[in-house]
């Protein structure tokens, strides 16, 4: 809020309802330091009404790049993350989360459910649009043929429940995006390329008749606004020549993928770091359209933004383990409102500190604006 608005129209003169409302569209992020200016303030955020009127927020998240490391696209800044126990000898399997809202599941919180089946690995989490508490895993096993499996954290004696078959082969199945009605799975099928569909509700497999892109590599897969999107390197004779966005074209009788966005030659060579001939995968994350491409190798960022079809080099991430980090981006970590009620007392310290460096402006307009 500027200062000449604030004195047009003091923020005390305004009924509660609409600082509830204003207030709602902040990022989390921007909410935790807002909490500490006044008592006042941090009422109506620890208020029912104002957790009613919350909604995710696209900016609002954490792109993992090792088990302690997050960048924050929002202020382009890095932020050490105490997930797990140091003290553990070897560290713990892949995390897995999904695309929104982010919900992290470790090995830790897979302790009290039952082992996964044989030879199966966990490619989604569905999280429940009624509580964001609840959630749902989907695990697949590989080969001759596509195997699935499923189970909900809310039933009383969680089991895997087999699900749909699909008779193909496949050498594994790369990320999968939640449809916007959370009723489909969108799975990107490898060795060979294909887009396979996976219903929720009944666990059937459809293979969809799309053509997938000549020489795509590292491809990666992301929902916006009912729109399926596919993000990956193309490769002439094994040389990567450039990374392209496609939409999806269902619209035709043998679906294809339209090309939308080409990442800047600039970015391009950022993101490589001048290893066309040998460099041939980067890490993809995504969040509500913005997707964050990292070479784990050499510590190179860039954000592709899809609501406006814009590239962003990020700064140069250094000492970073190359193998830690492979193996543990591709996972959003988002704070939620329960920061806001402290009851994660791990984790506020850290949130508190670092988000504090987020809004210096947002707080002062708000003391300005509360006589603070």
């Amino acid at each position: 809020m500027a200062f000449t608005s604030a004195v047009a129209c003091p923020w005390d003169a305004l009924p509660e309802h609409l600082h509830e409302r204003i207030l709602s569209l902040l990022p989390l992020t921007a909410l935790i330091p807002v909490a500490a200016v006044s008592r006042a303030l941090r009422r109506i955020l620890l208020s029912p009404a104002f957790h009613a009127l919350l909604s995710d927020h696209r900016l609002d998240a954490f792109f993992l790049l090792s088990p302690r490391l997050a960048f924050h696209p929002l202020s382009r800044r890095l932020l050490q993350v105490p997930l797990f126990d140091s003290s553990r000898s070897s560290p713990p399997p892949p995390l897995v989360s999904s695309a929104s809202p982010s919900l992290i599941v470790t090995a830790a919180s897979l302790h009290h459910l039952p082992p996964l089946p044989d030879r199966s690995y966990l490619i989604a989490v569905i999280v429940s649009s009624s509580t964001r508490r609840d959630y749902s895993l989907v695990a697949v096993t590989t080969g001759a043929a596509v195997r699935s499996y499923t189970i909900n954290s809310a039933d009383p004696s969680p089991q895997w429940v087999p699900r749909g078959e699909l008779a193909l082969p496949f050498a594994l199945l790369g990320n999968a995006a939640v449809a916007s009605d959370r009723a489909r799975l969108f799975v990107l099928g490898r060795g060979p390329d294909a887009l396979l569909v996976l219903d929720l509700v009944t666990g059937e497999w459809v293979v969809p008749p799309v053509v997938m892109p000549d020489g795509l590599t590292t491809a990666h897969l992301f929902v916006l606004d009912d729109r399926l999107f596919l993000l990956g390197g193309v490769e002439i004779l094994g040389v990567l020549e450039r990374i392209v966005v496609f939409q999806l074209d269902d619209g035709a009788a043998v679906g294809g993928w339209l090309e939308v966005a080409t990442m800047p030659t600039e970015m391009f060579d950022e993101l490589v770091a001048g290893r066309h001939g040998s460099f041939w995968h980067f890490q993809a994350a995504d969040r509500m359209g913005i997707v964050c491409l990292y070479n784990a190798v050499d510590g190179r960022l860039v954000m592709f933004d899809a609501v406006d079809c814009a590239w962003t080099k990020m700064p140069r991430v250094s000492g970073l383990d190359a193998e830690q980090s492979c193996r543990w981006f591709g996972h959003v970590l988002e704070p939620d409102v329960e920061h806001l009620l402290g009851q994660r007392r791990r984790w506020n310290n850290n949130w508190f500190c670092y988000a504090a460096t987020l809004s210096n402006q947002t707080t002062a307009a708000f003391g300005r604006a509360s006589g603070i």
